[in-house]
């Protein structure tokens, strides 16, 4: 993970599912709460950064689940890259995973209904394709 905060092209901010806006930054900022509550290591490790990575790549993989839902995205393959990214760069990748665990839970919860179980589905179906790239 860099030092930097990102740059070049920003995540999208918000979606649309079923009619439904979906706030991709709001949701990202939860699951990132989520996410470095159960890994309190990930400040000293990432740094001031690493908030602003993780909301980053949590609006990309909500943006690409959403994209999924509406069958013009594979989330697998997206997820799967992403994981060789993060792992040429010494992420351990089964975080990944469970990052992608707790994207459905929030966006299973925030959401309701059927967008949020088809979110959840799809973020959860990635996780089993990215825990496959530890396992390989």
């Amino acid at each position: 993970m860099s030092p930097r905060p990102p740059s070049g092209t920003p995540p999208p901010v918000l979606a649309e599912l079923g009619g439904q806006p979906v706030d991709l930054a709001a949701l990202a900022v939860e699951i990132c709460n989520r996410y470095h509550a159960h890994y309190p290591d990930e400040e000293a490790r990432h740094g001031p950064a690493g908030q602003a990575w993780c909301r980053h790549d949590n609006q990309w993989l909500l943006s690409w689940a959403v994209g999924d839902v509406q069958g013009v995205t594979d989330l697998d393959e997206q997820a799967r890259w992403l994981a060789r990214v993060l792992q040429a760069r010494d992420f351990p990748v089964e975080r990944l995973a469970h990052d992608l665990r707790l994207a459905g839970e929030v966006a299973r919860a925030a959401l309701g209904g059927d967008e949020g179980k088809a979110l959840d589905d799809v973020l959860r179906r990635a996780a089993l394709a990215v825990s496959s790239l530890v396992l390989a």
